[in-house]
């Protein structure tokens, strides 16, 4: 596993599996299991929305992402996905 540290999203690349396991949105800790399958449903969701969007964490958990916040999670998310297909 390589570690993974953006402006919003940080955890684990695990190449071997092609997913991302997710500690920490934002400030807040978790932990759950990104394939890459959901990492571009993701990518695709937060493409589309406008100046800002809600996200879960855990399904319990919401957090306001503001414009410039959606901005940097693509970003993270690009940099995600580019990791996990050079693997």
């Amino acid at each position: 596993m390589r570690n993974f540290s953006g402006k919003i999203f940080s955890g684990e690349l695990d190449l071997l599996q092609d997913s991302f396991y997710l500690t920490q949105v934002k400030n807040l800790q978790t932990a759950s299991n990104l394939s890459e399958g959901k990492l571009m449903q993701l990518n695709q969701y937060l493409s589309n929305q406008g100046e800002s969007c809600m996200i879960t964490i855990n399904d319990q958990i919401p957090i306001l992402l503001q414009e410039k916040e959606v901005a940097e999670l693509l970003v993270d998310l690009a940099s995600i996905m580019n990791a996990l297909k050079t693997s």
